[in-house]
């Protein structure tokens, strides 16, 4: 996909480049595991590799507009969104490079591919990305008599397993486990919303009034908030704003059946699962009646902002970054799914935990996320989890709350076309 020796940048090229990115302690070495064999194509080029654990996009943005970018940078479509960047001219346009440093873009997936792609630019070289499904603990379906639900299944089938999955085993009226969590960050209950034909913005992005309080995306926050009141499913602490690994223990000890998560849970799953401590079976996200089952992409990608002093190797190693080579690599630790299919093609057949086939299922059901698109969706996403709490923890109206805080997000919608 990447030529082994790229021409571009190789004379009196720079004595230091950055690399900006997210990561913690395993993943920063794999990191510089793959950033060491780019050293030694490019011995005289240091690297240095700056992983941010905080204001990750503020520092990045402020790096640009001083003049002292990194010469490449990790940027996503949720949190650390690359679409902010794009809209105001911040990041190279690494399309008319492609030919020259040999990337081959149709061995990416395309719906990954296409998040960092704008009307005839291309702003980053995907690295891998995460699809949200359902994770299931084995031993307490089979504990509890549930069979493991098909792949196929409904969000009917998904409320009868949450049931059967709740037991009071000995009879003091607290559930010793629970079917499931309902989390109110809105990265995990995007899909939902999809599923039932609903959305929270308009197509072009501009408003949420006549979307976010449509019937379509009630009906989904109806059936998750009632997960929580009504059919009681749901332990009371996993509604809360979680500590560190709390979902995780109680999934691992049996106390929660049935999970929504990312790839990104398995490298903390694997270690149990080789100890023998739990059996995991993943699920693609339930489909709502007749409707086609849904998921949400969430991708990060290299991107290289457009004022470094390094443009041409700059993107050659972005590319590089981004590469089957370096996705290999990644791919043994499991974080996130590799974006060249060809690398997934070859982690699902040597998969020895049974799972990566439902993850190819979901990768072909993805959606982008509004990060992809929205210039201002870090502002719109944090009023979301208001939809929740109003409706759990003070039963408030659910139409009220969906109409009240879609018209607080058209004004900051209407704010950010002002600006």
């Amino acid at each position: 996909m990447i030529a082994a020796a790229a021409s571009c940048g190789r004379d009196d090229g720079p004595s230091v480049m950055r690399v900006m990115a997210w990561a913690g302690p395993a993943e920063r070495e794999i990191e510089e595991r793959i950033l060491d064999q780019f050293r030694r194509r490019h011995p005289q080029i240091r690297i240095e590799y700056e992983s941010i654990s905080s204001n990750y996009r503020e520092r990045l943005l402020t790096s640009i507009v001083a003049g002292t970018p990194p010469d490449v940078a990790l940027l996503d479509n949720g949190s650390y969104g690359a679409a902010p960047f794009i809209a105001r001219g911040l990041l190279v346009n690494v399309a008319p490079y492609i030919d020259r440093i040999g990337v081959d873009t149709s061995s990416y997936y395309g719906e990954v591919l296409d998040i960092f792609k704008r009307s005839g630019g291309l702003y980053a070289f995907p690295k891998d990305f995460n699809p949200i499904v359902v994770y299931c603990n084995v031993d307490l379906f089979e504990q509890a008599g549930v069979p493991l639900p098909q792949p196929d299944w409904t969000w009917d089938d998904f409320l009868d397993t949450a049931r059967r999955l709740t037991r009071d085993t000995d009879g003091d009226g607290r559930p010793e486990s629970f079917g499931t969590q309902v989390r109110r960050v809105f990265y995990l209950w995007q899909p939902w919303v999809w599923a039932a034909g609903g959305d929270v913005l308009s197509p072009d992005g501009r408003r949420a009034t006549g979307y976010l309080n449509s019937p379509e995306t009630e009906r989904a926050i109806r059936f998750l908030t009632d997960l929580i009141t009504v059919h009681r499913v749901v332990p009371s602490v996993d509604v809360q704003r979680l500590e560190q690994g709390t979902e995780r223990t109680m999934f691992l000890t049996g106390r929660i059946g049935m999970v929504s998560s990312g790839h990104w849970w398995l490298p903390s799953l694997r270690r149990y699962i080789d100890e023998g401590k739990v059996r995991v079976a993943v699920r693609p996200l339930p489909r709502y009646d007749g409707r086609d089952p849904v998921t949400v992409i969430y991708a990060a990608g290299w991107a290289v902002p457009h004022n470094t002093r390094h443009k041409k190797l700059a993107v050659e190693l972005a590319a590089y970054l981004a590469s089957p080579e370096a996705q290999r690599q990644r791919a043994q630790y499991g974080l996130a799914i590799p974006s060249v299919r060809s690398v997934h093609r070859d982690v699902a057949a040597n998969d020895r935990y049974g799972l990566e086939a439902i993850f190819m299922q979901a990768a072909q059901q993805g959606r982008m996320s509004w990060g992809s698109s929205v210039e201002d969706w870090a502002h719109v996403e944090v009023q979301l989890p208001d939809v929740f709490d109003r409706i759990i923890f003070a039963s408030e109206p659910i139409h009220q709350v969906t109409t009240d805080v879609a018209r607080r997000i058209d004004g900051i919608l209407t704010s950010g076309r002002t600006r």
